[in-house]
């Protein structure tokens, strides 16, 4: 084995990476080193900076940071870039492609956690628990009537993205005798019915919905999908859940529904930017819960995403196709 040989491991105190399953995978084949990028993008200089830290690495498990045409220039002993989850927006695939760089990534690994909080996040907004939490303990107060809140039964949960974790979330939904519609263009509708959901177009679904849980990838065709038009086509009083990629919603459309009361509430596990623009309306917004990016934080999804992608950079360096290959 070529003594240079080893891998980055892109984790940060906010953004950790369960080291031990990495470490176990890549056994006999080359050691795992963190290199903490920081999630945003890099000027020139602090990516030269990091390029010159990452020299030698064959394989990159990136949980924060961008993988950018410039900085894979720097990188020529690249091989391979393990994502630390199903997205990949992070990465600039068609250039690692033309660099001939495996792309993978860690699809339904994080699923029942990003799932669950999703479902935490529609309870939180139904029974107002933030609000009510932090006036107990900040202002002393107590009495139910200013924290009446809904049940989730008998109303309709509307799916936008059907796969692993929107699946999961409609059993878990059904299971509280919600209904449930979903929409997929990638999916027939018989599918859709199968995996426990009523297949609708987004423009009825949008109607139909109390509450909208997004579970889309990002692409062009998705970006701002939750807009001006589509908030309006929504059900007033609705709420809005979105637990897969920020750039799905239209910030300043979302702040604006909400102080109009188009909306019930919105919950929010990522932002159009992230590290997000303080500066976004979305802060000032009423009747909103944030949250950082955490959906696909617990213990046992950061393992199973940091085996998943140790495990397929084993086989890329070990000369065998990866499991969850990206670009082929």
């Amino acid at each position: 084995m070529p003594a240079r040989r080893w891998v980055a491991v892109t984790s940060t105190a906010d953004f950790p990476v369960a080291l031990a399953p990495v470490q176990k995978a890549l056994a006999g084949i080359a050691p795992a080193r963190r290199v903490p990028l920081p999630f945003r993008p890099l000027g020139r200089v602090e990516e030269a900076s990091f390029a010159r830290r990452l020299q030698g690495a064959e394989g990159i498990l990136l949980r924060p940071g961008y993988i950018t045409p410039s900085l894979l220039d720097q990188l020529p002993a690249l091989r391979a870039v393990a994502v630390h989850g199903a997205g990949v927006d992070q990465v600039d695939v068609a250039a690692c492609t033309a660099r001939g760089v495996l792309v993978t990534n860690a699809p339904g690994a994080n699923a029942d956690a990003v799932a669950e909080l999703a479902l935490g996040l529609m309870l939180s907004l139904a029974r107002r628990i933030p609000e009510a939490a932090r006036r107990v303990k900040e202002e002393r107060v107590w009495g139910e009537a200013r924290h009446t809140g809904r049940e989730l039964k008998g109303k309709t949960l509307g799916v936008v993205g059907l796969g692993q974790i929107g699946a999961r979330l409609a059993r878990m939904a059904v299971a509280l005798g919600m209904e449930v519609a979903a929409y997929d263009p990638a999916l027939p509708p018989a599918e859709i019915r199968r995996r426990g959901a009523r297949p609708l177009p987004l423009a009825k679904l949008l109607g139909e919905a109390h509450y909208l849980s997004l579970h889309a990838p990002l692409t062009p065709s998705t970006h701002h999908l939750i807009g001006r038009e589509a908030l309006a086509r929504m059900r007033k009083g609705a709420f809005l859940i979105n637990c897969a990629r920020g750039p799905l919603v239209d910030e300043g459309a979302l702040a604006r529904a909400l102080r109009s009361g188009k909306l019930g509430g919105a919950a929010l596990d990522v932002l159009e930017g992230e590290p997000p623009d303080p500066e976004s309306p979305i802060f000032e917004a009423p009747n909103l819960i944030l949250t950082p990016h955490m959906a696909g934080s617990t213990v046992e999804a950061l393992e199973a995403i940091a085996r998943t992608a140790g495990e397929d950079l084993a086989r890329v360096l070990t000369g065998r196709p990866p499991k969850f290959p990206v670009n082929k």
